[in-house]
């Protein structure tokens, strides 16, 4: 089949998962991908639409093992018509857990055909200088991967008459999905706890870029040391964008469960791909 153009709907607070899928599309190759931002909320409720005679990219990170409630929103909302679809999960160098099988899931749910899926490592949303999580990624040796990801599905696709052609992709994950204990955990502390990034007064500038990184518009537009629990997602756009480092976690029991974390982050993963 001829690749004429690709579609890039991604979700991508921090930006680790959007450079992966640009990588991935430039890989593919075309003119240029058209691309559907729906990190905002706003965007999600305009990205919308029946994709035909192209190939989509649907790129996500991954938290606590799973796909993003706003993503699986925004990923909803698209229908197809056995349109070929290239599956992205973005991880922290943790685990990919159940997001890479709940991501193919949602695709053929909405039409499309699962051609390839890909698992790279982003940036920990919760890395910092004191606690590194795979700082730096995806790194160019990451960025390369993916344009070469890219390019194995392009000659994939054009060896095919049609993306019905393909054999089904087999994805690694369980049915029903497993749940991590640690989401267990963050849950059952949320429900005593304001377990948000806290804005520390002293040294904020009031220049809201924390509040314009905001996917959830969970940050009091007025006063920036209010932060809404219901609304933020934990994804840490605002602690990457605090250009002084006034946004970050205070809340006593949450900080061993990061020391943790950044132990079981220490080993570097691979990228990993599934045809």
């Amino acid at each position: 089949m001829d690749v004429r153009s690709i579609s890039c709907v991604y979700f991508s607070p921090t930006g680790t998962t959007r450079r992966v899928a640009e990588s991935v599309a430039a890989g593919i190759g075309s003119e240029g991908a058209a691309v559907f931002d729906c990190t905002k909320r706003t965007s999600r409720e305009r990205v919308q639409g029946t994709f035909r005679d192209e190939v989509v990219i649907l790129a996500a990170p991954v938290y606590y093992g799973r796909v993003p409630e706003p993503a699986v929103d925004c990923f909803t909302r698209l229908t197809a018509s056995g349109t070929p679809a290239v599956l992205v999960a973005v991880y922290g160098n943790r685990a990919y857990d159940d997001a890479l099988i709940e991501l193919f899931d949602i695709a053929v749910a909405r039409g499309f055909i699962p051609v390839a899926v890909g698992a790279f490592i982003g940036e920990h949303s919760y890395s910092t200088e004191a606690l590194p999580m795979a700082p730096g990624r995806p790194d160019e040796e990451d960025l390369k991967m993916a344009r070469e990801f890219g390019a194995a599905i392009r000659k994939k696709l054009t060896a095919i008459r049609s993306p019905e052609a393909v054999d089904p992709v087999k994805v690694p994950g369980n049915r029903p999905y497993i749940e991590p204990e640690g989401l267990h955990r963050l849950r059952r502390m949320r429900q005593n706890a304001s377990v948000t990034p806290e804005t520390d007064a002293t040294l904020c500038t009031r220049c809201n870029k924390c509040i314009e990184a905001c996917p959830q518009d969970a940050i009091d537009r007025v006063d920036v040391t209010i932060t809404g629990k219901e609304e933020c997602i934990l994804c840490c756009a605002c602690v990457k964008a605090c250009p002084v480092g006034a946004r970050r976690f205070t809340e006593p029991a949450f900080l061993p469960l990061l020391k943790k974390l950044e132990e079981l982050c220490r080993e570097r993963k691979e990228p990993e791909y599934y045809f």
